[in-house]
């Protein structure tokens, strides 16, 4: 199973890359930027940084349709750029293999639903988003997969497809994960933020640094 931002992508997330390239192409406007602030100014001080990443106000009002048609041509001409070559070795290794290949993100199902056909993985879970008439209300349907409930998504395409976690691989990225990687027989921390990494040489995980 592989974790989407700052793993198969280097360096950020996809969101944020999502946002300013929606804009620029007038999808997003005056209505979507306000909610989405509105929303982060009443945040609390405490866990606010995984409250912001389940903030998607910036899609409210937007049509389904129109939303997954741009996100076609910017997995082509900004995320195809930003995969990481190291990690898209070791998945399509794996997938030559016969491992079940998964993708497990927070990112919305819309972006993990993307990148999961780019690579013909076999499933994957993205934070799916509730929709009304065919358009985004910016509210989550479901669970955010971050932290903790990464490891519940794990486990639910474990059981989908039959596969032992304990002989199996998960990469990625930060400390927040580390629930979700040590589910597995064969964790893989990818660039790892600093606390990630010591967790990592603690416990005898491979690291996968910058090639």
């Amino acid at each position: 199973m592989f974790d989407l931002d700052g793993t198969l992508i280097r360096g950020t997330s996809a969101e944020r890359l999502l946002v300013p390239f929606l804009l620029r192409r007038g999808v997003l406007g005056p209505r979507q930027v306000a909610a989405a602030l509105t929303t982060a100014v009443k945040l609390p001080i405490v866990g606010r940084t995984a409250a912001l990443r389940r903030n998607k106000r910036y899609l409210v009002g937007l049509d389904v349709d129109a939303v997954r048609e741009h996100v076609r041509d910017f997995l082509s001409e900004i995320l195809e750029s930003r995969f990481n070559g190291s990690v898209v070795r070791r998945l399509l290794e794996l997938r030559e293999r016969g491992y079940v290949v998964c993708l497990l993100t927070g990112a919305p199902d819309f972006l993990a639903d993307a990148v999961r056909r780019r690579f013909e993985m076999r499933d994957g879970l993205g934070s799916a988003l509730e929709v009304r008439d065919g358009h985004y209300t910016g509210r989550l349907s479901g669970l955010h997969y971050y932290g903790e409930a990464k490891e519940w998504g794990a486990r639910e395409l474990a059981r989908r497809h039959h596969v032992d976690l304990k002989r199996s691989f998960a990469f990625a990225d930060d400390a927040t994960d580390v629930p979700f990687l040590d589910c597995f027989g064969h964790p893989v921390a990818v660039e790892p933020h600093p606390a990630l990494r010591r967790v990592a040489q603690r416990r005898g995980w491979e690291v996968l640094g910058r090639r």
